[in-house]
């Protein structure tokens, strides 16, 4: 058995504390499953400080520093095992990015992100004066560097360009570091949080921290760029096509083409579940010290600790983790829906994101767009901007925007979970965009038609699907002439 690194979200929770008072009873549970001598604490915040200046990048180096340390360089010589919890899930996988190549073999057998926080958190953007005016007691464990912060906010595009690394050739995860990847997270939240009057400790889909859509690495991935005839299209034919939205028309032209090459459905399935029970942080159904959560956690811990490299036990783990949910949602749709304060139905309720990244082709930022979402269809489809729950858009990438859909509801009449994306209408998604400073500047819009089926099979439960949109920029001759003499 290799040894297990234990890394917990980067926040004050771990500053001054034993490694019990931050992970309770896990590290003495480990040692009884797996040997006493085989849990190792890297304890990050012992490291480095917690000051603004301090970027997901510096924790990361900080990580590696600590395993060529005296202490702690045999692991790189035997390997290990990896337990994340929140942010630790990014400091990892973004160590994993910058020293890759320093590490031949790859140290890391196995990693488990128990509600790591790959795609955001909600509470990234609430801002420190709102958490601290609200009770560390409830949000223990929320990370407080304001860099670190701007990484953990949705749609931040250096954590989205993180994830895309290693969809790349020579950067496969399991193919190429030798290594398997875990996801598991709850979707209770605390009772204490429902008083807070801030929807991101409380959202259905969520376990008070994380969503488990942000919380589940097997994403969805399209990028949509102009086509070749786009290229030479003359500024005179974009405003005609820029009016025509203006005055609600349809574009009709396709300008642009989808590559639906690199969906989830594409790649080698990362095993995730979701906890019955439990939340982020904070009591006794905590993911990582919560007593009543164990008996959910730790089989998932010995699910993934004792497994070898195997292609073939990789997949069935997937699917055993599948059923795990199955049940966790079987055993919520017995329960009585409402309580006080919520609805338990309603916390379970499938949701996804839906993030939006428009860049020009220079990859710069476009800050003043429109996006319309335009269903159509038949009677009984449901069309797919009724789902939308919530909108955030990136404080510093200001051309991307990420969407909260119930993708999910329980018929309480049947008691049966219902896909709404079973039913969800076909789509016309039109994004234009606006250079405000210049009358020489134009965007040639977008008008992306999408099938039910392009939909379903973008866009799922518990899963985040992002959308790179390259929006051609383009100049009047009045920006650059040549003339003959």
């Amino acid at each position: 058995m290799k040894p297990i690194v234990l890394i917990h979200g980067y926040s004050s929770e771990g500053k001054g504390r034993k490694p019990e008072e931050i992970y309770g009873t896990l590290p003495r549970d480990l040692r009884r499953l797996f040997g006493r001598s085989n849990v190792v604490d890297i304890n990050l915040s012992r490291w480095i400080s917690l000051s603004d200046g301090i970027a997901l990048d510096d924790i990361s180096f900080a990580l590696e520093r600590a395993l060529r340390s005296n202490q702690h360089k045999r692991l790189l010589k035997s390997g290990f095992h990896v337990i994340i919890h929140s942010t630790g899930a990014l400091v990892v996988r973004n160590w994993m990015r910058l020293f890759q190549d320093d590490h031949n073999p790859w140290p890391i057998a196995n990693l488990v992100h128990l509600a790591g926080a790959n795609l955001g958190s909600g509470l990234a953007h609430v801002g420190k004066g709102e958490v601290f005016r609200w009770g560390r007691q409830v949000f223990q464990g929320i990370e407080s560097g304001v860099r670190v912060l701007d990484e953990l906010e949705f749609g931040s595009s250096k954590t989205l360009d993180l994830h895309l690394h290693f969809l790349q050739d020579g950067h496969d995860v399991f193919e190429d570091f030798g290594m398997q990847e875990f996801c598991a997270i709850g979707s209770a939240t605390l009772k204490l949080a429902w008083m807070v009057p801030i929807r991101y400790v409380k959202e259905d889909s969520s376990d008070g921290v994380v969503r488990t859509s942000a919380g589940n690495l097997n994403f969805n991935y399209v990028s949509v760029t102009p086509t070749a005839e786009a290229e030479g299209v003359s500024v005179k034919d974009v405003r005609e096509e820029v009016e025509k939205r203006r005055e609600n028309k349809q574009v009709l032209k396709m300008w642009y083409q989808a590559d639906f090459s690199r969906l989830a459905a594409a790649r080698r399935a990362i095993p995730f579940a979701v906890l019955l029970d439990t939340t982020h942080t904070g009591n006794e159904y905590a993911i990582v010290t919560g007593e009543k959560a164990r008996p959910q956690v730790l089989p998932r811990l010995e699910d993934a600790l004792r497994l070898d490299h195997d292609a073939a036990a990789y997949a069935r783990i997937a699917t055993e983790w599948d059923d795990v949910t199955r049940k966790t949602l079987s055993a919520v749709g017995r329960r009585k829906g409402r309580s006080a304060l919520w609805d338990v139905h309603a916390q379970y309720e499938g949701h996804s994101q839906l993030i939006i990244r428009l860049r020009d082709q220079f990859g710069v930022d476009i800050v003043h767009h429109d996006i319309r979402f335009k269903s159509g269809g038949k009677k009984g489809q449901i069309p797919l901007e009724s789902m939308i729950e919530d909108v955030h858009v990136n404080r510093l990438n200001r051309g991307t925007r990420t969407y909260y859909l119930r993708t999910v509801e329980f018929d309480k009449d049947t008691r049966r979970w219902v896909n709404q994306l079973d039913s969800v209408a076909p789509l016309q998604l039109e994004i234009s965009g606006a250079e405000p400073q210049s009358g020489d500047i134009e965007y040639l819009p977008l008008n992306l038609q999408l099938k039910h089926d392009d939909l379903v099979k973008m866009i799922q439960p518990m899963r985040t699907t992002i959308i790179d949109v390259t929006l051609l920029r383009l100049p009047t001759s009045n920006v650059f002439r040549l003339k003959r003499t």
